[in-house]
């Protein structure tokens, strides 16, 4: 079924409702133990397994309006004993998509087919024209036409000086993707190279764009960046792997990105990656590992489901590594080592009246899962049946699950967030300062505290924190769907979730978590 502006829902999903616009949050409250909690919270902890409340670090965690962490004690031992804290993701082959995303179609397009294939080092041939640079095979679509990437890798070229080499799309309703729909098989690879004034490998200027069943790889800055008048994308399908910045941005001078589609995607760092990612930050100290899953500044109306984000973290071992990558002296030559990245989905904003909506995305070894705000007040958003999963000790580089921070106007709701080691952050789900308010938790599963920070303000519904390994399928691996049933809390549904992770309907009364088991 086809959604909005050409974007495109799974058929068995029911399209959540929304009220006002929405955003991410983290709950608190008292409890311990299995026992749910109900009520209104202002400030307190509800405790993990071991009833620790875990106080993470002297500033309480999460990360300040600076972009530097507040660092985590992390002395918590609630959880499992972990595994070993590899997070390697190297030589991992994709995860095969989730089974709602074989119900999505990508929009028609009524123009024609341009069917490229790659010729050498930035060099392609299109079929019944003939060679030339990708940057132009893609610039010469009309509205309506979509351009067939056949199997191979497209290697983009260093940008001469005053020029650029990546695929910058101005024309709206086209579509960019593989001929044969293997996202694997084709692999846009920028080398890490500079295409131009800091320009990313693809960059969408236009409305109604779909980038769909392809890779993208190896970039110093963002892999995708959506610009002015990016409205209406639809991103699905596409790999996503070793962003020296944010891996997808939106980002503008005026006005808003609005009504993205993010969908079936998968967003990875590799070893590699990490020693490619820029620093930012002064060059006194407190530089700030500069990377990221996706990423919205002036942004409304995004829908991110059904996504993958594994391992998108900095690492604290190894080289000092150049502050800005290729271009150190933008910051004085400095090199840092470590810090705290951005979350694998970070919603910045959103204006009142409008709202995101983070459903059903599966978040693996990634220093942060998913925040909603900071700097702004963040209106109407939804976060559901998402599943986030740590092995790392909480520290400088390892941080909560799920936060919310100055959120108005939101649910967050039947998520699972399960940190494996036993030195892990304390919180699995915060929400922060006092202009937070109208924000319901309802039936999340953590076996980390639910915490409230700052003066916020959460009505708690049925929320569970003492989850342990040997409910979950494979815990160690990230898959947090649910093995025994037996142990599991029950609440009541909520009227915007009728369904789980998988799509599968819930019950009046239905388990915590984001899997219902069958």
């Amino acid at each position: 079924m086809v959604g909005r502006a050409g974007a495109c829902y799974p058929k068995r999903m029911r399209r959540i409702a929304l009220g006002l616009g929405f955003l991410l949050a983290g709950c608190g409250d008292d409890g311990g133990g299995a026992a749910a909690d109900e009520g209104s919270s202002g400030g307190a902890v509800e405790t993990g397994a071991t009833g620790d409340s875990g106080a993470p670090g002297s500033t309480g965690g999460g990360s300040d309006a600076t972009g530097a962490s507040d660092t985590a004690a992390g002395s918590s031992s609630s959880g499992e004993t972990g595994a070993t804290e590899t997070g390697d993701t190297d030589d991992v082959p994709p995860v095969e998509p989730p089974a709602l995303c074989d119900d999505i179609e990508l929009p028609a397009r009524d123009g024609a087919e341009i069917v490229v294939s790659p010729v050498s080092d930035g060099v392609v041939m299109v079929e019944g024209v003939g060679e030339m640079s990708l940057r132009a095979a893609v610039s010469s679509a009309s509205p309506g036409d979509t351009v067939l990437l056949a199997d191979g890798t497209y290697v983009l070229p260093e940008a001469n000086e005053g020029g650029y080499s990546g695929i910058y799309i101005t024309t709206p309703d086209v579509t960019l993707r593989s001929l044969s729909g293997d996202p694997t098989a084709v692999v846009i690879d920028s080398m890490y190279r500079s295409h131009g004034n800091s320009s990313a490998p693809i960059t969408i200027a236009a409305s109604g764009v779909v980038v769909a069943n392809l890779t993208v790889t190896r970039s110093i800055f963002h892999l995708i960046h959506l610009w002015a008048d990016g409205d209406a994308a639809l991103i699905h399908g596409v790999h996503m792997v070793d962003g020296g910045q944010q891996f997808l941005k939106s980002s503008v001078e005026a006005g808003t990105v609005d009504a993205v589609e993010v969908s079936c995607s998968q967003f990875r760092m590799t070893d590699e990656g990490r020693d490619n990612v820029w620093g930012y930050g002064p060059s006194d100290g407190n530089t700030t590992c500069y990377t990221g899953g996706i990423d919205t500044h002036n942004a409304t109306d995004w829908y991110v489901h059904d996504n993958l984000f594994e391992g998108i973290y900095c690492d604290a071992d190894g080289v000092q590594r150049p502050a800005h990558g290729r271009f150190p002296e933008q910051r004085d030559n400095m090199t840092y080592v470590g810090g705290l990245s951005e979350h694998a989905i970070h919603m910045w904003d959103s204006q009142q009246g409008t709202g995101h909506q983070i459903v059903r995305n599966r978040i693996v070894n990634c220093a942060r899962g998913i925040g909603i705000g900071l700097v702004d007040t963040v209106y109407g958003t939804r976060v559901l049946n998402n599943m986030v999963f740590s092995e790392h000790a909480g520290s400088r580089e390892h941080d909560v699950g799920i936060i919310i921070e100055r959120g108005v106007d939101m649910l967050v709701a039947h998520n699972t967030v399960f940190m494996s080691h036993p030195d892990a952050y304390a919180s699995g789900i915060e929400y922060r300062f006092g202009e937070t308010s109208n924000v319901t938790l309802h039936g999340n599963l953590s076996n980390r505290d639910i915490r409230a920070r700052d003066g916020a303000q959460a009505n708690l519904v049925g929320n569970v924190v003492a989850g342990e390994g040997a409910w979950f399928l494979d815990p160690l691996g990230g898959d947090l769907h649910v093995l025994d049933c037996s142990p599991l809390e029950s609440v009541d549904r909520h009227a915007e979730v009728p369904e789980d992770f998988d799509g599968t309907s819930r019950d009046e009364v239905t388990l915590v978590g984001a899997d219902v088991c069958e």
